[in-house]
Parts: structure tokens; C-alpha cells; sequence
């Protein structure tokens, strides 16, 4: 949509972290309140277009480096489940970068 710099990305993903239940999983609506699926969805959604989950952590108990799934921002699925089943769109961009996640859309520039 092109409108990140309408949001304070670092606040908002503290956020949604901070909504998280570390003990069972999942995302709440804000922080304290119960779980649920729809903002979990959304949640990591969110994270994932904001691009915090494509970060890549070194874990200090561990040799390996965690990576996420990219997720795809028209479908709100994986991208690698996108490109699978060959789900077809048409993306107008905002600018003329595009997004790595968008490649295998089709563009339409008016």
C-alpha cells in the first residue's frame, strides 16, 4: 500500500510481540488479553510484512540461525505456497521498487 512510513514499525511490532502468550503461543489483541486466532493470524502477518520475521537471529543455546517463511502479502499465505499452487493477481505498485515477495505477479501501471 505504501503507506509505512504512516506507523511507527518499531513500536508496533514491540506490540504485537508484547501480545504474544510466551507460555502457550499465540496472539492477542493487546497485551494480557487471551489468544486468539484471528489476531495471531494477523499478527504474524503483520510482523512478516513489516519484515521483522525475515530477520535472521543467531541463537546463543544453538550453531544455527533461525529464518522465518516469508509471507505473501496479497494472499496472507507463505510465499513458497503462493508460487506452489500458482495463485494468480495483479499488483499496481505505489513505487517503482517492488517487493521481492510481489515478483510473480503481474504489474499493472495505469
Amino acid at each position: 500500500m505504501g503507506k509505512l512510513h504512516w506507523i511507527n514499525v518499531n513500536k508496533l511490532i514491540g506490540f504485537i510481540l508484547k501480545a504474544q502468550d510466551d507460555d502457550d503461543g499465540g496472539i492477542a489483541d493487546r497485551p494480557g488479553n487471551m489468544v486468539d486466532v484471528f489476531h495471531s493470524f494477523f499478527g504474524i502477518s503483520g510482523l512478516s510484512l513489516m519484515g521483522y520475521l525475515h530477520k535472521e537471529e543467531n541463537n546463543e543455546d544453538s550453531n544455527f540461525t533461525e529464518k522465518y517463511r516469508k509471507i505473501d502479502p496479497v494472499y496472507a499465505l507463505p510465499t513458497d505456497v503462493v508460487k506452489k499452487f500458482n495463485l494468480k493477481g495483479q499488483i499496481m505498485p505505489s513505487s517503482k521498487v517492488i517487493d521481492d515477495r510481489l515478483n510473480h505477479y503481474d504489474v499493472y501501471c495505469p
